[in-house]
Formats: C-alpha cells, sequence, structure tokens
C-alpha cells in the first residue's frame, strides 16, 4: 500500500464527519452473491470504519485493517467493544493474517491504494473455497446536467479546472478499472460490477469540510485552495435551503476465488 493513507488519517475525524455512508444495496448484493447473511470477512483499509459499522449492524464478524493511528483510534470509538470486530493496525500488505479464514475479503473506497502485486494473492490466501472479493467505492460523479451540480461544476472550472472532472475512482489513477484488474490477477473468476445511483445533500461547511478529505484538493497551492474554498461556500449559500446535492454512483465488483 502506498503512503497515500497518510493523508486521510491527517484530517481522520472529518473523514468520519462529511464522507458518505455505503448504499445498503451493496451489502444486500454480497450477501446475496455469497449466500450467507452473516459471513466472516477481512475488511482491508477501514478508515474511520464507516463500512465496518454497516456491516458489524448486519451481524458480519469483521476483521479491519488500518495503517493510519488515528483512523483505526476513531474506527474503534465509533465500533465500540460489544461488536463482532477485530482492528488491526498495519497495510494489508504487511499484517499478518490467517490464511483460507475467512468468506469474504472487502474493501470500501480503498483497494486502489493496495499494491497489486502481493493484493490479489493474499486476498486468495485469506479466503476459504469458495470466497468472494468485495471492492466498492462511492464514485464520484462530476459530469453536467445535475442541475443542483452544475452551479458548483462551474466554480471548480472557473478557480480549479483541473478539479471539475474528479477521477471517478482515485485521483492518481484516472483510468483504474478494478474489474478489468480483478479478471487480470489469475486468482478470481465470475467477476461482476453493479452501481447503485445516489446523493448526499451538504451545507457549505460540510462541503468544504469534504473536498479538505480529498487527496486531489490538498495537492493545491493554499491561495487557490483558499479562492476555491471560499468560492464553492458562496455556491452553495446561493443554492435552494443553502445545500448541494452531491451526485455519488456507489460502484461494487464482485468475483469469486478460482
Amino acid at each position: 500500500m502506498n503512503e497515500s493513507w497518510k493523508t486521510f488519517d491527517a484530517v481522520a475525524s472529518h473523514y468520519d464527519v462529511v464522507r458518505p455512508d455505503y448504499p445498503v444495496a451493496i451489502y444486500e448484493s454480497i450477501e446475496s452473491f455469497t449466500g450467507l447473511s452473516t459471513p466472516r470477512v477481512l475488511e482491508v483499509g477501514i478508515g474511520s470504519g464507516q463500512a465496518t459499522r454497516q456491516m458489524v449492524a448486519r451481524g458480519w464478524d469483521v476483521v479491519g485493517v488500518e495503517p493510519g493511528s488515528d483512523l483505526i483510534a476513531l474506527a474503534a470509538e465509533r465500533v465500540g467493544t460489544t461488536q463482532p470486530v477485530t482492528l488491526v493496525e498495519a497495510t494489508f500488505e504487511h499484517a499478518e493474517l490467517p490464511g483460507k479464514d475467512f468468506d469474504v475479503v472487502a474493501a470500501a473506497t480503498s483497494w486502489h491504494w493496495v499494491d497489486p502485486a502481493i493484493g490479489y494473492s493474499k486476498a486468495a490466501r485469506s479466503l476459504r473455497a469458495p470466497g468472494t472479493l468485495a471492492l466498492w467505492w462511492n464514485a464520484h460523479v462530476t459530469t453536467p446536467g445535475h442541475v443542483n451540480w452544475d452551479p458548483i461544476r462551474a466554480v471548480y472550472e472557473r478557480v480549479a479546472p483541473e478539479l471539475a472532472d474528479l477521477a471517478r475512482l482515485t485521483p492518481d489513477r484516472p483510468d483504474y478499472d478494478p474489474a478489468r484488474e480483478v479478471a487480470a490477477s489469475g486468482h478470481f473468476t465470475d467477476v461482476r460490477v453493479e452501481t447503485f445511483d445516489f446523493s448526499v445533500a451538504y451545507n457549505a461547511e460540510q462541503f468544504v469540510m469534504l473536498t479538505g478529505t480529498y487527496a486531489s484538493h490538498k495537492d493545491l497551492d493554499p491561495a487557490t485552495r483558499a479562492q476555491l474554498d471560499e468560492s464553492l461556500a458562496e455556491a452553495i449559500a446561493a443554492l435552494p435551503d443553502g445545500v448541494v446535492h452531491k451526485p455519488y454512483e456507489g460502484y461494487l465488483v464482485l468475483a469469486r476465488k478460482m
């Protein structure tokens, strides 16, 4: 796993507050694909535990791996001590994990940070047969035509045009195709993709806090970042009720261990 996770660890509390939960349909699809209502799951890169909380709320038994000390501490606080979850502070590549012990290896908006030369084989070794790899993201939707979003897009086009069309899944790999990568790994079969449209409402303060959790925004020079934050806040304040409805697409990749 590359060290971009440090970006998120530095803003752990903001990440926890403003990053959206994942569509319930994602978890229903995993249960349908596996045929299990309470799978044993190895979650890779738990962040502040958003997906972790959703999984344990469904009765799933989760072992979560996360290299960020602030993030994993926040996840432990949020999940609590009474839930069926074990947290391991490490990168997935370096974590010591039992082999063939899990029904599902899962990653919520994190698998793109994992070294594919190590990740796929390690995931396969971690799975019982026939185990499932489940990778999902809340993908950015930035295309024109969303009435409530177009004023926000206009701000980006004026102040930081390179961010007007955010990469759907990860800023450092705009052409990233996880389904193709899973199929090419040689460790998984029956690869399929499912998508789920939704949106999240943010006021100006919440949206600026959200963009502060994006690696792409943190790379802006300070003057541009300040201008962008101010312009975004003004644009959102001018929207009905002072709220922007940011469009997302829940993007899920499922595959079976060979």
